[in-house]
């Protein structure tokens, strides 16, 4: 602490001179402490609570239709909160409880000149006033606004602001300006920045505190204070998005539940920032997909099936925006191509994510954020990254698939069916292959990344549920065969 600085604090020449010679003078400093003021207060709640016996109950206040009923204090027996406080901050080397008779914390009589208080606030209407204009405030909205808060030993009388806000309002609408963050407009290929703006509202704890400590008055003047954007435009300019860096889009039949989940995830991508040095993933700027936050079930690949679960065509968002990063020479941390390929996909350049499995995570290690917009129609989506350029530039090839694999017919016994029934649940798709692909990105003349990626897709096989086989029929006893022929073994 402060007193072991100074008392280890250098000495000058002559003290240093005098150590030498063993007549050094002694420091002498005060000890100085601070208490926890909230760990204080707990230790005296505990030790009141264990040895207190009754506990003294407070005198309160209830609002009763028009009135203000006081509810009497009772006495308790234990130890006085405030005393021990009081002994325990002064840090003895003990501390002795002495229980007693204990008084309640708030007096039948401090309650009841609150209540004087309390009626002299409801006794009529209150003006608030602004440039020789007003309105009033009634009694009925002055007993809902009125608020008792124990603060032992007093009793405070005061009102909520926002009850009062609620009635004034409409009467200053003309007065009051919403503060307004900085924001990115995006139209097309252009991105413009609207600046923040300073607002103005009522200032309600301040009107509300006036009314309440003169309530003779029963005018007040209006009062207004600033309210602040919580986004300026020197942040916003700071973050230096200016122009489109990728973009990237993909198409889909229309009108398709599939649909409805593409278009969900794009609403809630619009207008995510992406800062310099951040990490963006995928599943955790959508968060769960679930029919509360507007998804729908449709289909999804899952262990080499379709199936329907709800979010299912997210996938297609993963890949546009994977192909938005990938061109925007973003460092790519995690991605996972689907099982089976997708003709309106590039081959292999692509992502499929799930909630809980894989995942698209991509780094914007530019030094400047990146804006996405998502714009999804009935039968395309398109994501754009807006930044600043730096130089970038990316280059890709991809390879002509190798090693192809066909698809089979797969079948997948169901007792529940009839004999010798079959019932087609996953028709045959397209064949497995290898595919692979490169990105070179570049800053100027400078090469920032020389990458290739390889995928094998699966190929997509049929599935077919059969029942079980059909029963021979058993033979008559005694029955010979028909002439000509021999009987069945």
């Amino acid at each position: 602490g402060r007193a072991g600085r100074e008392a280890m604090a250098p000495r000058g020449y002559g003290g240093r001179l005098l150590a030498r010679l063993g007549r050094a003078p002694t420091r002498e400093v005060p000890l100085r402490w601070d208490v926890d003021e909230e760990r204080l207060d707990r230790l005296v709640e505990r030790i009141a609570r264990e040895t207190n016996d009754p506990s003294p109950v407070p005198a309160r206040l209830r609002l009763r239709g028009d009135d203000v009923e006081v509810l009497p204090g009772r006495e308790g027996f234990g130890v006085d909160p405030v005393a021990l406080r009081r002994e325990i901050a002064a840090l003895p080397e003990r501390v002795t409880l002495r229980p007693g008779p204990l008084p309640p914390p708030i007096s039948d009589e401090t309650a009841a000149a609150a209540r004087e208080r309390a009626l002299a606030i409801i006794a009529g209407p209150v003006e608030v006033t602004f440039q020789g204009r007003g309105v009033a405030i009634e009694p009925e909205v002055l007993r809902r606004a009125l608020r008792f808060r124990a603060r032992p030993p007093e009793l405070r009388v005061t009102l909520d602001p926002g009850v009062l806000y609620a009635d004034i309002a409409p009467a200053f609408s003309a007065r009051e300006r919403p503060a307004r963050d900085a924001a990115f407009r995006v139209s097309g290929t252009s991105v413009r920045l609207v600046p923040s703006r300073i607002g103005r509202r009522l200032d309600m704890a301040a009107i509300a505190r006036l009314i309440a400590a003169a309530p003779a008055s029963r005018q007040v003047r209006a009062r207004f204070e600033v309210s602040r954007p919580g986004f300026t435009t020197a942040e916003a300019r700071a973050l230096r998005i200016t122009e489109p860096v990728s973009e990237f889009t993909t198409s889909y039949p229309c009108c398709e539940p599939r649909v409805t989940n593409i278009r969900r995830a794009a609403e809630i991508l619009d207008g995510q920032i992406i800062p310099a040095g951040a990490t963006f993933s995928l599943n955790d700027a959508l968060g769960p997909r679930t029919e509360e936050r507007g998804f729908v079930a449709a289909p999804q690949i899952a262990a080499g099936r379709l199936e329907d679960a709800v979010g299912g065509g997210v996938s297609q968002v993963a890949t546009t925006i994977f192909n938005a990063a990938f061109f925007a020479g973003l460092e790519l941390v995690a991605h996972t191509p689907h099982q089976f390929y997708i003709a309106r996909y590039p081959a292999g350049r692509e992502a499929t994510v799930s909630f809980g499995g894989p995942e698209l995570v991509f780094r914007n290690d530019w030094p400047a954020a990146v804006l996405i917009s998502a714009q999804a129609g009935d039968t395309a989506i398109t994501i754009r990254f807006f930044s600043t350029m730096l130089g970038r530039r990316v280059e890709t090839e991809t390879s002509e698939p190798t090693d192809y694999v066909e698809p089979e017919v797969k079948e997948v016994a169901n007792p529940d069916l009839e004999p010798g029934e079959r019932r087609v649940v996953q028709s045959m798709g397209g064949a497995g292959f290898r595919v692979t692909y490169t990105r070179r990105v570049y800053q100027g003349d400078r090469l920032r990344r020389d990458e290739t990626f390889t995928w094998r897709y699966s190929p997509q096989h049929a599935f077919v549920e059969v029942g079980p086989p059909e029963e021979e029929p058993e033979e008559e006893p005694g029955r010979t065969a028909p002439e000509g022929r021999t009987a069945p073994r």
